[in-house]
């Protein structure tokens, strides 16, 4: 009886001390933010979804897989912006997987980026803890979580949109990779961040670009001791993760490797009459204000434009309209990228525990290189590219921090400081969705969007009301659908249209461009637009119904007599979108690799 009563003791002190995170106020924290970081990301998810060119070029893709099956899958991925290169394929693969859990393209591909968000939030407490305390860590990781920055990207399916998990993972796995003192399986994490850096290089290029440099210079500068084996391992399981691409180019005859050099040629040239001082500039306020974006979500931060004419030595500075209005918010966004970046590199100089100092080397390496790499692109910097180097805004704000908390030694100010950025979020996060919630309904005037660059928000809600209209005017007559719509949105109509099964092509009204009587024909437009635009449409068609679904607005159309010139059109000439290259060179699908009909 004494034995079975010890071994009952023993097992509720085992259970006992699993559950012990239970009375732990860090994790009841982190549980919080962790919960309204989900919800944040989540609410309304498939309604409010943004679904536009590229969403539903994607969308079509993935539909023809889950259509033919996985041996329909390409080898390589969408092409890099402005460029004929192509991506690796890994986007594709994962946006299959979560589509066939779904039995949708479009809501599957958005469920990933929605579940690498999540997870990135996860990862990132466990990368910070790498030099911050479990406070610190937890109160950045709170800004992290409510960042609507952050929230607006794990909104939609995008390539770009993975780049957060992936690159702190990978961050993070790298530092465990180098920690000699404290990691016994060192090869083991090195493997590790191989398998995340090889999915990384495959969801942008300069990600690629980056990363890279920063990884070869810091494990240059650390020289891990790790066997030949894992270093062995690590490059085969890129290679492994890149053998798509290779097999495509074997097949092209190097097809995306020329688009390669071409590309890298095409970007080191761009706005090559801006001279590297005036580059730096920009540079300087571009990154400040992102920073600034990222950590408050305020959007409303301007500087004033310099020029510099080095010939009569003289500095031009432009601060006009709204930038003077906003001037005080711009030199707070410097002055915290400024400090953040001083405070980064004086800490890695002077800080004596290995652990910690690595965390800094490598995120001041990262900083460097991106800082570097985007000086050159100054002038085409996109919001996405600070996905790649997300985590230092982050890093900044909790240095920051560190440091005041260091001069100033007030418990729990940390959590003071915290409370107010992820308020500030909270506040523009909640306006953001406020603003999803009304596109169906009302004209809504967005203000200054630095995040994604819209115009006005539009919803796949709202998109699939006027999918449905357009369908019920068809279903009347049975005539095919020819439509104009704003190039960002018109491929998402019509891949709506095609769904539904209804004959559908672009209109026209270009000198010679037929004009069929038995048509329906639309115009979709944001409400707000510039009205001037539609005067040659009305040239041609009288209006037969304007219905205004929120921010966008339809006019159904009738063709004037004196401009009919056919019956009807030919609906075997109409464009479609399947098995859509769009580059120079081929893109193969694994079934004509494998030889399969």
């Amino acid at each position: 009886m004494k034995k079975k009563k010890k071994s009952k003791f023993k097992i509720s002190l085992k259970l006992g001390n699993k559950l012990s995170f239970l009375s732990n106020k860090y994790f009841w924290i982190f549980l919080i933010f962790f919960a309204v970081g989900v919800f944040l990301r989540g609410y309304k998810f498939e309604p409010w979804l943004h679904f536009e060119l590229d969403q539903a070029r994607d969308a079509v893709l993935i539909d023809e897989s889950l259509e033919g099956g996985i041996l329909n899958l390409p080898l390589l991925g969408p092409r890099a912006a402005g460029s004929y290169l192509r991506l690796g394929p890994i986007f594709y693969y994962i946006e299959y997987g979560f589509s066939l859990l779904v039995g949708s393209a479009v809501l599957g591909s958005a469920l990933a980026s929605l579940f690498f968000s999540v997870l990135a939030m996860i990862v990132f407490y466990f990368f910070l803890r790498r030099f911050f305390s479990k406070n610190l860590s937890l109160a950045t990781g709170a800004i992290f979580a409510t960042s609507l920055f952050l929230v607006t990207y794990a909104r939609f399916a995008w390539n770009p949109n993975l780049i957060p998990f992936f690159v702190i993972a990978f961050s993070w796995a790298l530092l465990r990779a180098v920690d000699e003192e404290n990691e016994k399986r060192q090869g083991f994490w090195l493997m590790v961040s191989a398998l995340f850096f090889g999915i990384l290089a495959q969801l942008h290029f300069l990600a690629l670009i980056i990363v890279f440099l920063a990884g070869v210079i810091f494990l240059v500068f650390k020289r891990p001791r790790i066997k030949f084996v894992f270093w062995a391992g690590s490059v085969l399981i890129v290679f492994l993760l890149h053998l798509p691409m290779v097999i495509n180019d074997i097949k092209s005859g190097g097809g995306n490797v020329n688009q390669l050099i071409g590309t890298v040629g095409e970007k080191s040239e761009s706005k090559k009459d801006y001279d590297l001082a005036e580059k730096l500039v920009k540079n300087f306020s571009e990154n400040a204000l992102s920073y600034w974006t990222i950590v408050t979500g305020s959007q409303a931060a301007e500087l004033p434009r310099i020029a510099f004419d080095f010939q009569n030595k003289k500095m031009e500075i432009d601060c006009i309209g709204s930038c003077r209005q906003n001037l005080h918010k711009g030199l707070l966004a410097s002055i915290f990228f400024a400090l953040g970046a001083i405070i980064l590199i004086l800490e890695s100089i002077l800080e004596k525990e290995p652990r910690k100092k690595d965390f800094l080397i490598f995120n001041g390496i990262i900083f460097v290189v991106s800082f570097a790499v985007f000086t050159l692109l100054a002038y085409d910097i996109s919001p996405r590219f600070y996905l790649i180097v997300i985590a230092l805004p982050f890093v900044f704000w909790g240095l920051i921090v560190y440091e005041i908390n260091r001069v100033i030694k007030i418990k729990n100010l940390g959590w003071v400081f915290a409370i107010v950025f992820a308020a500030f979020n909270l506040y523009f996060t909640t306006e953001y969705l406020r603003q999803l919630a009304k596109t169906v309904s009302e004209p809504i005037s967005i203000g200054t969007d630095k995040i994604l660059k819209q115009k006005t928000r539009i919803t796949w809600e709202q998109q699939n009301a006027i999918a449905d209209f357009m369908e019920e005017k068809h279903q009347k007559n049975g005539y095919a659908v020819l439509f104009y719509g704003q190039s960002e949105f018109h491929r998402a109509f019509s891949y709506l249209l095609d769904k539904k099964q209804i004959p559908r092509d672009g209109l026209s009204v270009s000198a010679g461009a037929p004009i069929c009587q038995k048509v329906n024909y639309f115009l979709i437009i944001r409400t707000q637009s510039n009205k001037k635009s539609l005067a040659k449409y009305f040239e041609k068609f009288s209006l037969l119904e304007e219905r205004q679904f929120g921010t966008l607005t339809v006019y159904h159309l009738s063709p004037k007599k004196e401009f009919i010139n056919c019956e009807a059109p030919d609906i075997s000439k109409f464009r479609t979108y399947k098995n859509e290259g769009g580059a120079a060179s081929r893109r193969y699908i694994w079934k004509e690799i494998l030889g399969e009909e």
